[in-house]
């Protein structure tokens, strides 16, 4: 990753820190800030802008983030809890289906969920009221959280 975007990554988890340390806990806004700093991260590995493009190459190389998902580097918690909310629907417009979580070790399962969680957030008619999808943002936005910190601990140590 080149140090520009290391460093904005590491201005939005600061952001995001900042947020916390004053009490100002809103886990939609958290979720929107480490879905922020993974999406500039694959962006610059990955050197692609369609968002299908960059999920696949998350899945097939991954870098840094990959190797600390795969390596356990941090705990997988949250992925339990997100777990049994499984499966969640695809809400996007014109779009159908459900996107399940059966295997919190799977790569690929996990990355397919997670950008399901975004979808739905960013296309689709999450009700931020509904104490469903409440959780399931909080612990998709903590999952991000410890993540994204592991492997920019790695590579800022690289």
């Amino acid at each position: 990753m080149d140090d520009l975007t290391r460093e904005l990554i590491y201005q939005w988890r600061g952001r995001a820190k900042n947020l916390s340390t004053k009490g100002l806990e809103d886990d939609y806004i958290f979720f929107f800030i480490y879905y922020l700093c993974l999406d500039a991260w694959i962006t610059n590995e990955s050197g692609k802008s369609n968002e299908k493009e960059k999920k696949k190459w998350l899945i097939e190389n991954g870098g840094e983030l990959k190797s600390a998902f795969i390596e356990n580097r941090f705990d997988k918690s949250d992925l339990v809890k997100l777990k049994t909310f499984s499966p969640i629907l695809n809400m996007g417009p014109g779009h159908s289906g459900k996107v399940e979580l059966t295997d919190i070790e799977n790569f690929r399962d996990v990355v397919n969920f997670i950008y399901q969680i975004r979808c739905n957030l960013f296309h689709g008619s999450k009700d931020p009221g509904s104490g469903r999808n409440k959780d399931i943002v909080s612990f998709a936005s903590s999952f991000l959280k410890k993540w994204i910190e592991s492997a920019q601990t790695k590579d800022l140590i690289s």
